[in-house]
This record gives structure tokens, C-alpha cells and sequence, in this order.
């Protein structure tokens, strides 16, 4: 039978925020209109917090990294509404979710949560860097169907220089097609990988990552999903860099592109290299 954690474990009890803690709250906080029941509750939430317990028990110094680059990403929003700034307010949302479903068990769902923010960043960048501001208005606005495929298309002529050099360093590229020779630039490649999980195809789902039903933890499948996050969450900001040349990113990122264990690509951490000078 489950039983409770011990009250002097930090984690055993839930907290609640107050009005103070929102930025925006107005009228009156509202009472308890359909209380669920325990036995509810009980089933929707004892296996993930299992799950929760576990994995936190073993990977406090991932989950910190992954929730310190979060903080990284929302204080790089800024304050100038480009085309940057709505995408990099919904990647936030993923990217956190991301962490959540990984927490708690659901690997599918937490690799699958990347694939939304890494093609909203890219479309950003694509509209930033190469002047489609109408096209992106349009986009917001659901007049316009965009994708991954036409942004790597226009960022492949829209960063030519980056291009040479990545080739030249790393024989390799962020934004070129598939063809007989090449299986594409990575932004493209972790894309089709990370849709892999989104679509459930066979290898990908949870039942092949747990070989169990679920959620149950599973060190493995923890590990490969967080690196997941880590190597998305570097190529955003990479796309970020480009969109906003000379932005300077908190050292969390510095860090991130320094480690080979979490950002394992060569081009990603070259690209890194040739964008971003750091400061004597």
C-alpha cells in the first residue's frame, strides 16, 4: 500500500499561492464550488508523485539545471516585441512542461512537448532574420500556414557565413535539407527525432521507453529525455542569438554549451563559439 512521506521531507506537503504572489488579481479569490473526492485524487495523482519522489531522489542536479536554464530563457525575453518575443513566451511553457512530464513519468510527453517550442522558436528566427514580418503577422493571426521545413529553408540563405563556417569546423550545418550526402542540417534532424515521440511511431512510445505500463520511473528513459531537453533548449537559444545579435545570455547558458555531456553536438557548440563572444 502507498504510504505518506515523512512530514520532515520537504517534499510531502503541496503549496498553494496566495493573491500576493500573482502580478494580476482581481476581485475575490473563489471558494471550493466541486470538491473532488479522495478516491479521485488518489488515482490521478499517486503514481506520477511516485514517480516525482524517485526521480528527484536521483536527479536533483539535472532538474536543477533544466529549471535554472527555464530561468535563463524567461530573462531573456526582454522587452522589445519582435518577432522573437511571442514565440520565446510559448517555448517558456513547453520547456517547462517538458521538465514536469519528465519528472513525473510521462517521457513520451516530455520529449514530445520540444517539438512545439523548437518549431515556434525556428519561425521566429526565420522572421527575424529575414525580414518576413508580414508573414509572421499573418501567422499569428492563423492567416497563414507556417513550418519548420520553410524557416530552415530561408535561414539556410539568411545565415551564409554561419554556414561556411559550420561546414568548414564541423562538417556539418543547422538548417540544410536531407539530400543523398547529407542527412540534413540538426535543427532539422532533432526536429524529426523529437517528432518520433510526439507521433507515438513504433520505438518511441512510453511503453518502449518503461517497457512497462506506467508512469513508473526509469533511469534510462530519464536520462535520454533530459539530454533531449538540453540539446533543444541550446539550439533555441542559438536561434535566439541569431535573431538578436549581441545579446548577451545569463552564464547558465555559457555553462550549458561548455558541457559536452548535455550538449553533445559538435556543430551546436561551434555555432555557439562563432555567435556568441564572451565578455573579457
Amino acid at each position: 500500500m502507498p504510504r505518506l512521506l515523512p512530514s520532515n521531507d520537504f517534499r510531502a506537503r503541496r503549496h498553494i499561492l496566495v493573491r500576493g504572489d500573482f502580478a494580476l488579481a482581481t476581485g475575490r479569490a473563489q471558494r471550493p464550488s466541486d470538491l473532488i473526492e479522495r478516491s479521485t485524487w488518489d488515482g490521478i495523482v499517486t503514481l506520477p508523485d511516485d514517480v516525482a519522489v524517485r526521480t528527484s531522489n536521483h536527479h536533483g542536479t539535472t532538474l536543477r539545471q533544466l529549471e535554472e536554464l527555464w530561468g535563463a530563457w524567461v530573462e531573456c525575453y526582454g522587452s522589445t516585441k519582435d518577432c522573437m518575443f511571442p514565440v520565446m513566451l510559448d517555448a517558456a511553457d513547453d520547456f517547462q512542461a517538458a521538465t514536469y512530464a519528465a519528472l513525473t513519468g510521462y517521457y513520451r510527453l516530455s520529449v514530445a512537448a520540444l517539438r512545439s517550442s523548437l518549431e515556434l522558436v525556428t519561425i521566429g528566427a526565420w522572421a527575424q532574420v529575414c525580414g518576413k514580418r508580414k508573414e509572421f503577422k499573418n501567422w499569428r493571426a492563423g492567416k497563414l500556414t507556417l513550418s519548420l521545413g520553410l524557416a530552415c529553408d530561408g535561414l539556410i540563405s539568411g545565415t551564409e557565413l554561419l554556414r561556411a563556417h559550420l561546414r568548414s569546423v564541423a562538417n556539418d550545418s543547422l538548417f540544410d535539407q536531407k539530400d543523398a550526402l547529407h542527412e540534413g542540417g540538426f535543427v532539422r534532424r532533432i526536429y524529426s527525432g523529437v517528432s518520433d515521440f510526439a507521433h507515438s511511431r513504433p520505438g518511441y512510445a512510453d511503453a518502449d521507453l518503461r517497457k512497462s505500463n506506467g508512469p513508473i520511473y526509469v533511469r534510462s528513459a530519464f536520462n535520454h529525455v533530459a539530454w533531449v531537453q538540453f540539446e533543444t533548449i541550446g539550439l533555441c537559444f542559438l536561434l535566439v542569438l541569431l535573431a538578436r545579435p549581441g545579446m548577451r545570455v545569463p552564464p547558465v547558458v555559457v555553462d550549458l554549451f561548455a558541457d559536452v555531456k548535455r550538449v553533445r553536438s559538435r556543430v551546436t557548440r561551434a555555432a555557439f563559439q562563432s555567435l556568441y563572444v564572451l565578455a573579457p
